[in-house]
């Protein structure tokens, strides 16, 4: 058991001397009874802190094993009364934020005061920022980006096997030792960070042959399960062990402080099932599940990284046999990468969907135990988390869930074949008498042109925090398992207003008609309400739609990516021209419709009609109000221009 669950505790408990001394000085040349001043200020009394307790902590990196640690305290300041007798004449409580420095190795040694300050709750800085447990925040953002920088940086000069990540050579960077072991069945790797002694194989010299030999273990070594892999049954050695580098490249110092919190710890195991993100977890297991999070999501990165990777598939393209079904030439362009990267079919089709190759989807279907067919569809579809493959649990929880969807199965226009959802039509589905008995799949047209009639899903994590979900990738894809199925934390969810590109009827038509009529007399209502509320104010304008459309500001704030006080002081009116990226965001975060963006744009003096890059992409976004923030940021990718940043105060994400 830890001696200490957290670092606020540790700091808590061997610290306080040091915290106080800080804190006593900064009250001595700064207090005068009411507040704190930046000169030098006497009082007639003299003032003593007590009740110390760590609150808060911030932590960010520094040079080599060197941390920085912004310490959130409160404590009493007792006000003594003049005169020989000692008595309390007063007292307050308040918060302070001590800035501490210190080196982690073996232990917490060197920690000095750097500052002491009154306590500000100021704006979080992600650069170089560590959570509690020292594990550095990671968007998903920026994944990308920290995975071609690990390539640049470690296997420049390298000699490569082909596409293979050179692994040899980043041990040597790292030095790392790496030795197989017989884990237990539940763990594929293991990074020691403090001396033991394990059992590992190694070479016999006059043999060859791997055998058992007991062995002291040194701080970052790698232990390698020779039965189970990251992936599971699906992974490869290459890359379970391109998931432990991670670790050591990341990670180093959270293992430095687990051995500092427990004295009876000496390394980190990873487990072939990846656990679930709960609100019930502890601090100590969410830092462990975010450390988790973080290799799975950059392993498949540094093995498999975007340039080696365009390079391979410019290369099989080239000599792929065009005569096959579309869909086949997929599948075997995708085994072929994995073969080529030493990495899993599965692992090869979710990188393939991460650098946009959006066919991948249709690709390796293995649903609810069984294969299916590929497919394939016009490029252009698929959002990053959308997907045409749903599993019988999902469907059927979509069914009971949402009436629209619903009542689209039950008219019988559409029918789910066990992978997809089809027009029932049999242009799109015939029937398979292969393997006994008769099953229903797609037809070869509908294989190559899914996208005109099968329906596609969004999908969305449900093991994270709420406010999360949408920044963090997709826990599912990090785990790469074959089986698409609901077990997987995913949550489908189905769009009524779904075009595909069958001909329409008659009465389709008319429906359609009319929808876009009682459209323009909605329009037309929304506009005189606001002329009559004198919404002619950004901040008006802004609360009016909020209401309209039943969206509170926390809800806002996590659609668009604003933060709850920025919308606030939309609102008040404290800020009444905002800047147009924030402007955009908030349009994006209420869904409104193209003409009331331009309304709103306007009333913070803005247009988006002139002849620029920037005015033409926000005019095609305005096409796109039914989307996410991280949807318009890819249509801006395309377009050249910067992001609409993301501006909450979160760990993540993309």
């Amino acid at each position: 058991m830890a001696k200490y669950p957290d670092l606020k505790s540790y700091l808590q408990a061997n610290y306080l001397d040091l915290l106080q001394q800080a804190i006593q000085s900064f009250v001595d040349s700064s207090y005068d009874g009411s507040g704190f001043h930046s000169i030098n200020v006497l009082s007639l009394c003299r003032h003593e802190v007590e009740n110390l307790e760590v609150k808060a902590l911030t932590c960010h990196d520094d040079i080599g094993p060197r941390v920085k640690m912004d310490v959130g305290i409160s404590a009493d300041i007792v006000e003594l009364g003049l005169g020989a007798k000692r008595y309390e004449a007063d007292r307050k409580h308040k918060w302070f934020t001590v800035y501490l420095r210190g080196n982690l190795v073996n232990g917490l040694t060197g920690v000095e005061v750097l500052d002491t300050k009154e306590f500000h709750n100021g704006k979080f800085q992600k650069d170089n920022a560590l959570d509690q447990f020292l594990v550095p925040y990671i968007y998903s953002a920026s994944l990308e980006e920290n995975a071609d920088d690990f390539t640049e940086f470690y296997c420049d000069g390298a000699d490569y096997d082909g596409y293979k990540l050179p692994i040899e050579h980043i041990f040597k960077e790292f030095d790392i030792k790496c030795f197989l072991a017989d884990l237990p069945e539940s763990c594929f790797g293991r990074m020691y960070f403090r001396k033991a002694t394990a059992v590992v194989y190694e070479a016999d010299p006059d043999t060859g042959e791997l055998v058992p030999v007991r062995k002291e273990i040194e701080p970052g070594t790698m232990l390698i399960s020779r039965s189970k892999y990251f992936l599971g049954d699906d992974g490869t050695q290459l890359l379970t062990i391109a998931h432990e580098i991670i670790h050591w490249h990341l990670h180093k110092k959270y293992f430095q402080l687990l051995a500092l919190l427990d004295d009876e710890m000496d390394m980190m195991s990873c487990e072939v099932e990846p656990s679930r993100y709960d609100d019930s977890m502890t601090v100590a297991q969410r830092a462990h599940w975010y450390a988790e999070w973080q290799a799975n999501a950059l392993a498949i990165r540094i093995a498999m990284p975007i340039s080696l990777l365009r390079k391979a598939f410019a290369e099989i393209s080239a000599t792929e046999d065009k005569e096959q079904h579309p869909g086949d030439i997929v599948e075997n362009a995708l085994r072929r990468i994995a073969k080529m990267f030493d990495v899993p079919i599965f692992a090869a089709k979710q990188r393939a969907r991460q650098v946009g190759i959006e066919a991948a989807d249709g690709a390796f279907v293995y649903v609810d135990g069984k294969w299916h067919e590929p497919f394939v569809f016009e490029n252009g579809n698929l959002g990053p988390k959308q997907t045409y493959v749903i599993d019988r649990a999902s469907y059927e929880k979509l069914y009971h869930n949402n009436c629209d969807f619903a009542e689209l199965i039950d008219s019988g226009k559409y029918v789910y074949l066990g992978y997809v959802v089809c027009i029932n039509d049999p242009k799109y589905i015939v029937a398979d008498f292969s393997g006994g008995g008769a099953k229903l799949k797609l037809s070869d047209y509908a294989r190559e042109n899914a996208d005109e009639c099968c329906l596609k899903f969004d999908f969305r994590s449900t093991s994270y925090l709420r406010e999360l979900q949408d920044k963090y990738e997709f826990y599912g894809e990090s785990y790469l398992s074959k089986e698409v199925k609901a077990d997987y934390y995913v949550e489908h969810t189905y769009d009524k207003y779904f075009n595909h590109k069958c001909v329409q009827t008659a009465d389709q038509i008319a429906k359609e008609v009319a929808a876009y009529n009682a459209a323009q007399d909605q329009e037309k209502q929304v506009r005189k309400e606001m002329a009559s509320q004198g919404c002619d104010t950004f901040a008006e304008s802004l609360k009016y739609h909020m209401k309209r459309k039943n969206v509170k500001v926390e809800e806002l704030a996590e659609r668009s990516g604003l933060s709850d006080t920025t919308i606030k002081n939309y609102r008040s009116g404290a800020i009444p021209y905002p800047p147009i990226e924030n402007v955009m965001a908030v349009c994006i975060g209420l869904n409104l419709h193209r003409p009331y963006c331009i309304d709103l744009l306007g009333t913070a003096n803005y247009q988006v009609d002139k002849d620029d890059p920037r005015s033409r992409a926000y005019r095609f976004l305005l096409d796109y109000t039914d989307g996410t923030l991280d949807q318009w940021n890819m249509i801006l990718d395309q377009f050249g221009q910067q992001h609409i940043p993301y501006q909450r105060n979160q760990k993540i994400a993309e």
